[in-house]
């Protein structure tokens, strides 16, 4: 039976960890992700966790199997993981690991039109694109260092990942701004930029 695209998400995946693990409880996964850092790669609200656990139930990947209550808070349903949630888990960072997709972001599809700023605009915006991601490398950086416990390497590969591409996409983006100021990116007049005047002039030579 085809898995619905609802489920073949990042967020599924983590909750099937998260599961797979032991029984747990919305709120327990909410704040076990967020310790984790899980919310700086998805994209995660109280509201859409709720949803993706109840299609995790629908889709039987996950049933619940009790209830439990914490302190003084209500009480709460307990999510454990099924074999069949325990197959997809396996599916799904199966084909997460091993094959690329196009994820469609932002970033690429700004750079396609970045002629429809000034020169001296672009460059600005890539480098102030750039001290943001370095201040984030460094957020991170300070906050693995300063972890009351050492963590195998094996459980912050995720995060060695991000900081990997956030240096390379952070020198990358100074390079450019740097070629952009001194002339060697020949910066072309967009199409969409041609005076009325233009126009007819290239109609009456044609």
């Amino acid at each position: 039976m085809p898995v619905s695209r609802a489920l073949n998400t990042p967020l599924s995946l983590a909750l099937l960890a998260l599961v797979a693990e032991g029984p747990r409880h919305p709120y327990d996964m909410m704040s076990t992700l967020r310790e984790r850092r899980v919310d700086e790669l998805v994209r995660m609200r109280g509201g859409s966790l709720y949803d993706a656990i109840a299609r995790l139930v629908k889709a039987g990947l996950v049933s619940e199997c009790g209830v439990g209550q914490t302190g003084s808070r209500p009480e709460h349903t307990v999510y454990s993981i099924t074999p069949p949630g325990e197959m997809r888990l396996r599916e799904l960072v199966t084909e997460f690991l091993g094959t690329p997709v196009n994820e469609y972001p932002r970033f690429p599809a700004a750079l396609a039109h970045i002629l429809v700023m000034a020169p001296g605009e672009a460059a600005a915006l890539l480098r102030g694109r750039a001290q943001h991601l370095e201040t984030l490398a460094a957020q991170s950086e300070r906050e693995l260092r300063t972890a009351p416990d050492a963590l195998p390497r094996v459980v912050t590969l995720e995060i060695e990942y991000l900081q990997r591409m956030r240096k390379c996409e952070s020198e990358w983006l100074r390079e450019v701004a740097a070629e952009i100021d001194s002339g060697q990116i020949t910066w072309l007049k967009p199409a969409a930029s041609e005076t009325s005047d233009q126009r007819s002039t290239n109609e009456n030579e044609q």
